[in-house]
């Protein structure tokens, strides 16, 4: 299963709108900022799939996005440990903060190489 690494920029777009929740079924990734956002905004996440039965509509603007959004892909991190993906949002942050890469994709793309790179050669 592919990761999707959810930062402020695209947090809208996995916010369910009809129970102001957000389900991280395992196959997101969340940065410290998109935490930070939706502890600011009041919207619960939920560790775990979507239940049964629950409708997550979304605002049309958040759809819109959505339908346009890339998809990430980092098929070597597809089996990330809890730790990797720690290593990995630590290592986007350099990245952004250091080096102004700004790009979800880019940066999820960087992150999980330097991280297996690192891996490989420990």
């Amino acid at each position: 299963m592919k990761k999707k690494l959810v930062g402020v920029e695209n947090l809208d777009q996995y916010i369910c709108q009809d129970t102001n929740t957000l389900y991280a079924d395992g196959s997101i990734i969340l940065t410290a900022g998109a935490k930070d956002a939706l502890s600011k905004r009041g919207i619960t996440v939920v560790y775990g799939p979507k239940p049964e039965g629950v409708a997550c509509g979304q605002p049309a603007h958040a759809a819109a996005h959505a339908a346009n959004a890339p998809v990430q892909d980092g098929g070597e991190a597809s089996d990330a440990s809890e730790e990797d993906e720690r290593l990995i949002l630590a290592v986007a942050s350099v990245l952004k903060e250091k080096y102004g890469i700004n790009d979800l994709n880019t940066l999820y793309t960087l992150s999980t190489k330097v991280v297996m790179t690192v891996k490989v050669n420990l």
